[in-house]
């Protein structure tokens, strides 16, 4: 578990710039269509207030008693003077009565084309206090076409309406569009900058969580040394023992190419293979001679008392395969379960070639150690009965060199090999 983390925050600032840049470059676009639209809407307000602050000018002629004649050549006389002192103006104008009959209309004589260019059989006439408009554009230039009641003087009651069509000059587009451009570069300028804020201190707490993590585990695999390095101690073996049948093994599943994670299981296995003697009486343990058959039994439990004392840690627990399994054999006559073949963990059949190598070639009180050639003699009797053959092919391939660099070591120079491995697989 403790790994898993690891490896899941060991690439976090990496994958937390990329998401973080890609949340914020949809945030960024999210938002800024947010405020396209709705400085679009904004601006559009203020355009058609400017069109009905001119608009209400109109309110008079409603009031006037003047023929239609007399109100469509006023309508005409300001939509003219208006054009002239204004940017943006009305180009056609119609005013109607309470009854929503026109009254006066006139137009533009250079836009003359405006009356046949919009659809005026279904006028759409709002409720009092409100004004009804809709953007359009007639010969590539762009018009407000709006529909507005009219009040009498001083905010009387309606007197009319009023529709006209109010043309929008390059000049205030212009300006519309840099205000909606600059809102936007704001709005998604403030999101990214957000979220480059963000990065440096998500980034920190990540760097604190993955030191904690990895404290933890150095405290776990420091924990996994003492007791492994305990039971050596006790079994009148060093320190060595451990790391070097650990270093084997590590070195025949990298030949067999299983998987980073089975190799972390491999070791914490190696380190507590024998973690069960424990609870084996020091007479059997350190005898010297022989075992006999009652002692050789007793000796036997030390692989349940080792699978008990794991069970207790979630973090030992995966080094079951290696404790349980060290002792059994390829052809069924092994124990505790007298497991056969691939019944076998993987695990157990590599550290069960390393162990007995180990054990051949180092000094025992009832023995010298054993040459290179004679282990591996001894060994390959053992091909098919006690070995795996495919094991044992991946040793052979090693076992030279494997000879001169671990077992003719120190064991400080071991020490420091099997730190290097500790940190290349538990990335401490």
């Amino acid at each position: 578990m403790i790994q898993g983390t690891i490896e899941v925050l060991s690439g976090f600032r990496r994958k937390l710039a990329f998401r973080l840049l890609a949340v914020g470059i949809i945030a960024a676009v999210l938002s800024g269509i947010a405020a396209y639209f709705i400085e679009t809407e904004r601006l559009d307000d203020s355009l058609v207030d400017r069109s009905v602050v001119e608009a209400n000018i109109l309110s008079g002629f409603l009031t006037q008693n003047q023929s239609p004649q007399l109100k469509k050549q006023q309508l005409a006389g300001f939509l003219q003077q208006h054009a002239g002192m204004n940017l943006d103006y009305f180009v056609s104008a119609e005013l109607y009565d309470t009854q929503r009959h026109s009254v006066g209309n006139a137009a533009l004589s250079n836009f003359s084309y405006i009356d046949a260019a919009i659809d005026s059989s279904a006028l759409n006439f709002p409720s009092p206090g409100h004004v009804w408009y809709d953007k359009t554009v007639i010969h590539g230039i762009p018009f407000l076409h709006i529909i507005m009641p009219l009040s009498g003087s001083h905010g009387g009651a309606q007197v009319g309406w009023f529709e006209g069509v109010f043309r929008l000059s390059p000049q205030t587009l212009s300006a519309v569009r840099n205000d909606v451009l600059q809102i936007m570069a704001l709005v998604m300028g403030a999101v990214l900058l957000t979220v480059a804020t963000l990065y440096p201190l998500m980034s920190s707490l990540q760097g604190l969580i993955v030191a904690t993590v990895k404290q933890l585990l150095r405290a776990n695999i420091d924990t996994l040394k003492v007791l492994g390095n305990a039971i050596a101690k006790r079994d009148n073996d060093t320190n060595a023992h451990n790391f070097r049948v650990t270093l084997y093994a590590v070195r025949i599943a990298e030949a067999l190419e299983i998987s980073d994670a089975d190799i972390r299981d491999l070791i914490k296995g190696a380190f507590l293979h024998d973690v069960g003697k424990i609870a084996v009486a020091d007479a059997i343990l350190r005898k010297p001679g022989k075992l006999d058959q009652a002692e050789f039994s007793e000796m036997q439990t030390h692989v349940q008392h080792g699978l008990d004392i794991i069970a207790a840690n979630h973090w030992l627990s995966n080094a079951a395969a290696v404790v349980g399994g060290h002792h059994e054999k390829v052809d069924g006559s092994g124990y505790p379960r007298g497991l056969r073949g691939q019944e076998i963990p993987l695990s157990a059949r590599i550290f069960a070639v390393a162990d007995v190598f180990d054990a051949l070639t180092s000094a025992r009180p009832y023995k010298k150690p054993w040459t290179l050639d004679e282990a591996l003699q001894a060994l390959e009797q053992g091909r098919g009965g006690h070995f795996d053959p495919q094991v044992l092919d991946a040793f052979n391939t090693l076992s030279a060199e494997l000879y001169q660099s671990i077992r003719l070591r120190s064991e400080e120079q071991v020490t420091l090999m099997m730190d290097d491995v500790i940190m290349t697989y538990y990335w401490i």
